[in-house]
């Protein structure tokens, strides 16, 4: 009889342990929000980023709302620790990695101002280990550099107004400084946090081309430590492919070729301009430093189209309306076309921030990249002389 309860008591307990395994290891997330959203127009999302480089989009996994105190909770799971992004009403969003820390934050929600201005706040993530301090600690550099580019921005403006030559010789290295600064404080932090999979976080903030063997060492050691950490895998191999993507747009090599439609539907891309210098200017419609440098485009345009030079616009707008807007405004002459579905024709060249506009020669070959304004003036220089 004894035995036959201890047989019972056993196959219990081998049913509570396969229900619980089902379910998983979970962490919880928890917030407060200051200023809610009592129209209930915007959501609360946890989610995830998923796809690699241009592809990674956000895909959210749940969804809730607040309790009459104005907080939230999420269960979040961690059996397989990762990169969580938690979006409240799509002002606040907050990154963490779930493994063991139960987090807590305190978050503005609805953004009272009379005038609303972009600068996301800092959102400090309470209870966190190792693993999450190091988020903390990145996303405190960002703002504060954030903070110092707006102090630098209105020093500069100053100094113009009081036209006092020493003063804006001496704010011309003000973003520069601000740079190095952040540089040093992430590469710190890189150093600090070298044994956390979460320092994944911090290799975001480094430059894959100026900060590569760092960046490899980095992810090296987490895949020695950490056999089964697929994401340092990933970035790993995404880095080489962008390293080996590099080597195909160097200067000197071949554009990577493209087609798309004009507003007649027919298809343009850097084959049809072959024997013709050609400037491929990737902008869009709501880009206002794209808008800005058209005035400019249209000089060089007139200036050099007699010598040989062509331009095309290629515009990632994901609505033709507002591309087409944007045609009636601005009377570009030179070919026009949309790409609705950039992400391939902008991993392909290997930029995330338009405008960008790339220098090809006769053959087709790349001159120079990355160039506008006086930079573009200097590479038309080089072609056709002053």
């Amino acid at each position: 009889m004894i035995k036959k309860g201890l047989t019972l008591a056993f196959a219990l307990m081998l049913m509570v342990s396969s229900s619980f395994a089902q379910k998983g290891k979970t962490v919880t997330f928890t917030g407060t929000v200051k200023f809610p959203d009592t129209e209930n127009k915007y959501p609360i999302y946890l989610g995830k980023y998923e796809g690699e480089g241009f592809k990674r989009a956000f895909k959210a996994i749940d969804s809730t709302k607040l309790d009459a105190n104005n907080n939230f909770s999420f269960k979040v799971p961690a059996d397989k620790p990762d990169f969580y992004q938690v979006r409240v009403y799509y002002f606040d969003r907050i990154d963490f990695w779930s493994e063991n820390d139960n987090i807590h934050v305190n978050v503005r929600g609805i953004d009272t101002a009379k005038m609303k201005i972009k600068n996301p706040p800092y959102i400090y993530m309470e209870n966190t280990s190792a693993a999450n301090d190091v988020i903390n600690d990145v996303n405190l550099a960002s703002y504060l550099n954030y903070q110092n580019m707006i102090a630098v921005s209105q020093e500069m403006y100053k100094a113009g107004l009081a036209k006092e030559p020493k003063w804006i010789e001496y704010m011309k290295n003000g973003y520069d400084a601000l740079s190095k600064d952040m540089d040093f404080r992430i590469k710190y932090l890189v150093h600090k946090y070298r044994d956390q999979p979460s320092v994944l976080y911090a290799l975001n903030n480094l430059s894959t081309k100026r900060d590569q063997e760092l960046i490899m060492s980095t992810l090296d050691n987490l895949i020695k430590k950490f056999p089964n950490l697929a994401q340092a895998k990933e970035r790993k191999k995404e880095i080489l492919n962008g390293i080996a993507q590099a080597a195909k747009i160097a200067d000197g090599q071949k554009t990577p070729d493209f087609a798309f439609p004009d507003l007649n539907g027919k298809k343009w891309g850097p084959k049809d301009f072959r024997g013709k210098y050609l400037i491929i200017d990737f902008w869009a419609s709501w880009c206002g430093p794209c808008r800005q440098e058209i005035p400019h485009l249209k000089e060089v345009y007139k200036k050099y189209k007699d010598q040989g030079l062509e331009i095309l616009s290629v515009s990632v707008d994901a609505k033709p309306a507002a591309w087409k807007k944007a045609l009636d405004e601005e009377r570009m002459t030179w070919p026009q076309i949309n790409a609705v579905e950039s992400k391939p024709v902008m991993a392909d060249y290997l930029f995330s921030g338009i405008p960008y506009l790339v220098v090809v020669d006769k053959e087709g070959k790349i001159v120079e990249k990355n160039v506008r304004g006086e930079s573009l003036d200097k590479a038309m220089e080089k072609i056709f002389g002053k």
